[in-house]
């Protein structure tokens, strides 16, 4: 298989830019997808292509109050099980939500199930029965365990050396889940990075670069750190793989962007696909908006720990080097004086429920103050996307093209999520391994996929659907869209 080229700059995935990223070019491999579902988070299969480009979609944002005065900005969506029962919130349709306390299982009509606070909870596939489930504390730098969620035990203390821990690193909800993927448990937590701030902005940075950081002109940013292990019981310094960059806001020569919560999810419906629901907090400075600073609290270093938050979409291959895309918000604030109207911190997991996606956010119409009186107001919120729908291949309205690079795949069907709406048409020819159209399935042959806005289409060539026989050989697809349609992902299969 091809080596990957990798990049972390934003901006859509231009033409010439897609072509950089093939998994394999002919001659170079073959990329195994087998029946295995195909999202479109960069330009792996965005190859030879003309009037095509990777997009960023956002969800619909519901704006429903699923649950007032919530008791953390962190929380964590946990379907229920049969046997969990560690939880605060449960709902029997996702949009209204009820207080539960102690330990009670979840009715039997129980859909989805919430936990507040900055705990991190994972079923262990590797663990015995009485230590299925797993607790990562970030805050308390300890690993728990227990059999239902009702009898917590400390399993491992001290699993992040020292030297990450707070103040270093490790404030706000970290996360960490096993990743069948690598056969490892994989952990995202806060780091705070450190950079040199201008000698004009070193009185303001002084006390707090010399408690933290080790000189007067030093200040930190949070960023998103990654560590990967086989033994729970210890974790390898966390290594940075996302923080704000020069494209990011800052002013006077100092960064004003922090990524303040690492929630990444390993996307269950795609081959390797992991998101990044990006709270990003842009910090209120003096030097550069013209509020009157004096109305928010310093902290005891004598900076101001006061900003607001939106969410980025973020996507990965290998949860190591992720595309920002064009950075817009993914989840914008609410209008002024809304419930979210400052803040939003959007929970861990995702439930998929039919041809939809439901991810959760708490919002807050205060900015990031510590303001206990305005947490009390904190609202759990839904936003729905479709299947697949992070992303997507749009093209000109007067049409584009883009071909696959080599695949082996298994079954007998190709299955297409795509929408052309009402103008919209869309065709695929299937090739050989040299590009040559294979007879039969040739582009002349395929029968024009129109008003179709569905999450598995099978395509039709004059009728016939049937790929049985060249799932032993190697393939490309050249897929042809016109008139706005957008594709969100390909598979084969039998079903």
């Amino acid at each position: 298989m091809g080596r990957i080229k990798r990049s972390v700059h934003g901006g859509l995935l231009a033409v010439a830019w897609a072509a950089s990223w093939g998994l394999s070019q002919a001659g170079d491999g073959i990329v195994d997808i087998a029946d295995r579902n195909q999202v479109f988070i960069d330009g792996r299969y965005v190859q030879a292509s003309r009037g095509v480009r990777v997009v960023v979609c956002p969800p619909l944002k519901t704006n429903e109050v699923c649950l007032r005065k919530v008791p953390s900005a962190y929380s964590s969506l946990i379907k229920p099980d049969g046997v969990f029962r560690y939880y605060q919130a449960l709902t029997k349709d996702g949009i209204h939500w009820r207080r539960v306390s102690g330990y009670a299982l979840p009715e039997p009509d129980d859909i989805l199930g919430m936990l507040f606070g900055g705990r991190s909870v994972f079923v262990d596939p590797k663990a015995p029965a009485n230590e299925r489930y797993k607790m990562y504390d970030g805050m308390k730098n300890r690993i728990q365990a227990s059999t239902d969620g009702s009898d917590w035990r400390v399993l491992h203390e001290n699993v992040f050396p020292a030297k990450a821990c707070y103040p270093n690193g490790m404030d706000s909800h970290n996360v960490c889940f096993y990743d069948a993927a690598l056969g490892q448990y994989t952990a995202y937590v806060r780091v705070n990075k450190v950079y040199e701030c201008p000698p004009g902005k070193v009185p303001y940075f002084e006390k707090i670069g010399r408690q933290r950081y080790g000189a007067p002109n030093r200040y930190a940013r949070r960023a998103i750190g990654r560590a990967v292990t086989k033994d729970l019981s210890r974790f390898p310094m966390p290594e940075v793989v996302l923080a704000p960059d020069d494209r990011d806001p800052t002013f006077d020569g100092v960064k004003v962007m922090d990524f303040y919560m690492p929630q990444v999810v390993r996307y269950p419906l795609a081959q390797d696909a992991y998101f990044l629901l990006n709270c990003r907090y842009r910090s209120y400075e003096d030097w550069y908006l013209p509020d009157d600073m004096s109305i928010y609290p310093k902290t005891k270093a004598g900076i101001y720990n006061v900003g607001v938050e939106d969410t980025e979409l973020d996507a990965s291959r290998d949860g190591i080097t992720w595309q920002r895309y064009d950075r817009k918000p993914w989840v914008r604030l609410g209008k002024d004086g809304s419930f979210d109207s400052r803040n939003m911190y959007m929970t861990r997991g995702m439930h998929v429920q039919g041809d939809e996606i439901w991810l959760y956010y708490v919002g807050l119409d205060d900015p990031h103050t510590g303001n206990t009186e305005a947490q009390k107001r904190m609202v759990l919120s839904r936003v729905v996307l479709r299947r697949d729908g992070f992303t997507c291949v749009e093209a000109d309205y007067d049409g584009g093209e883009f071909t696959t690079p080599t695949l082996q795949f298994k079954g007998k069907g190709l299955f297409l999520n795509v929408d052309t709406s009402g103008m919209g048409l869309m065709r695929v020819e299937v090739q050989d391994a040299a590009g040559k159209p294979i007879p039969g399935f040739t582009m002349d042959d395929c029968d024009r996929l129109h008003t179709a806005n569905v999450t598995s289409r099978r395509v039709t060539w004059r009728g016939k659907d049937d790929l049985a026989g060249l799932s032993s050989q190697a393939v490309k697809l050249r897929f042809e869209l016109q008139f706005g349609t957008r594709l969100y992902s390909f598979r084969f299969g039998d079903e």
